[in-house]
């Protein structure tokens, strides 16, 4: 522990002295810059404040929240922000010392733990399940409530910050719609998302799903043997047709898996990578939530026998799942 914050306060020292080396009396005059840990948090958030302030993403496409660790430019950027956006509930377990150390200095804002606890998943009664942003509709609630903070934060920016919101809103609840209506085409028996590592808590929640997984809440715990054997065994004697990677995970356990399932006679795949800590490239459909969750409903609800169209909701789709380009 020692160590690590030893490490944190180097880095914090470097980055300083950077940050004052090129800070200028002319920056003084431009828009805030608000800096989210993650592309769930950033690219609607931006969105959300468009005209007011400036939203950047720390986190991009195929990067592990739970296991990254801050280098000397990532603490330069945060010192440089004059708000700092994070999910929260331990996702960003190595970012923490940090956003304790700049939280007296500015505002540091940790979304998903605005929700009230009730509504919080805790699978071992303890940890929090911090993947909030798979149910759309709790995950509109977490952007709103944020919202109203930055109002708080900068009250010239309300009527901006109001309209964009709303907006964004009524996006999110289109998509929470069309994921409601495709997904209960889904036959019953086949109900079962198995997924990498236990990021969709809520999605199953919300829309009615078993939950498997290889491994836990977070990507640093190991899916032990005998875990492994028994997803296997429920996989083969359920005759579960999919198996889904993601693309902020390794696909060996998940491979592991399959082929275990495949020896004992199930007739599985593996399904098309799904976005869950991380979401698609910047400049896609897929980099948006909007897509995102476009994607993840259309590529489950196919792999799993249901009805959706090839190309999603806004037939926008390009991350198309195996053998449908």
């Amino acid at each position: 522990m020692r160590h690590s914050i030893s490490i944190l306060s180097r880095l914090l020292r470097s980055a300083l002295i950077a940050f004052l080396a090129t800070t200028s009396s002319a920056m003084a005059a431009e828009r805030p810059n608000v800096l989210t840990t993650i592309a769930q948090i950033g690219e609607p958030l931006g969105r959300i404040l468009d005209g007011c302030a400036d939203v950047q993403t720390l986190l991009g496409p195929g990067v592990d929240p739970h296991l990254y660790r801050l280098t000397r430019t990532d603490v330069a950027k945060a010192l440089r922000a004059d708000a700092i956006v994070a999910n929260g509930l331990n996702l960003e377990a190595q970012m923490q010392s940090l956003f304790g150390r700049l939280a007296p200095i500015k505002p540091v804002i940790l979304a998903s733990e605005l929700l009230p606890d009730v509504k919080i998943i805790r699978p071992d009664g303890r940890s929090a399940d911090p993947h909030i942003w798979m149910d759309p509709i709790l995950w509109a609630e977490v952007l709103s409530m944020t919202s109203n903070r930055f109002v708080e934060i900068w009250p010239s920016c309300k009527q901006i910050i109001v309209n964009n919101q709303s907006v964004v809103i009524a996006e999110i609840k289109a998509i929470d719609l069309y994921a409601e209506s495709r997904l209960a085409t889904v036959p019953e028996k086949a109900r079962v998302l198995v997924t990498a590592h236990d990021a969709f808590g809520y999605f199953g929640r919300r829309y009615g799903l078993e939950l498997l997984s290889v491994q836990g809440i977070s990507t640093e715990s190991e899916a032990g043997v005998a875990h492994i054997r028994k997803l296997v065994s429920v996989i083969a004697h359920r005759n579960i047709a999919s198996v889904f990677v993601e693309t902020s995970t390794p696909e060996r356990a998940v491979d592991a898996v399959i082929e275990g399932a495949r020896a004992l006679g199930a007739q599985v795949k593996k399904g098309k990578p799904l976005f869950s800590d991380a979401m698609g490239s910047p400049d896609s459909y897929e980099g948006s939530y909007i897509g995102m969750i476009d994607h993840n409903v259309t590529t489950i609800v196919r792999g799993l026998g249901g009805n959706a169209p090839r190309n999603g909701m806004q037939a926008l789709l390009a991350f198309l799942p195996k053998g449908e380009r």
